[in-house]
């Protein structure tokens, strides 16, 4: 089998043509692409800075460097949760919420370009695929019949 015949090939390859795509476009507003992720990953009541790590994929130290960026910027504020202490909360500052819609208007545009190249029922067949996919994947994460401890294969009965 080559590469081309493998799932993930053609998702990474598109995904990471997605980023670069994005990326350029945000460069053009003195932004990243995942400034933008976090922009409209961002509740207006606040968002813990803990829920945006899974969100978005990156690791915490990743994170907060980011978040420290966009704080520089004038994008966000953090602010200490009045309930609990320990939590930060990210809310976008008057300037985050026009980068925001920028973010938006930018992904709202991309989904409008594939959307008119593609008849609708390869653009159905592709969500149904990618459905099955997720389906599958979360199957696999959360089989119970075998756990993997310390290098060793434990199967639980």
């Amino acid at each position: 089998m080559n590469k081309e015949q493998l799932f993930e090939f053609h998702v990474r390859n598109n995904w990471f043509k997605i980023s670069r795509y994005y990326n350029q476009v945000a460069s053009e507003y003195g932004m990243t692409f995942s400034w933008g992720f976090i922009l409209l990953n961002i509740e207006k009541g606040g968002t813990p800075s803990t829920a945006l790590g899974p969100k978005m994929g990156m690791e915490p130290t990743s994170l907060s460097r980011t978040l420290k960026n966009m704080e520089e910027s004038g994008l966000i504020i953090r602010q200490g949760d009045d309930s609990d202490k320990r939590k930060a909360l990210v809310f976008l500052t008057p300037a985050g919420v026009e980068k925001r819609k920028l973010a938006k208007n930018v992904v709202l545009d991309f989904n409008e370009k594939i959307y008119e190249s593609l008849p609708k029922t390869k653009i159905k067949a592709f969500f149904e695929v990618m459905e099955k996919v997720d389906d599958l994947l979360c199957n696999l994460l959360e089989d119970k019949r075998s756990v993997v401890k310390n290098g060793a294969k434990i199967i639980e009965e």
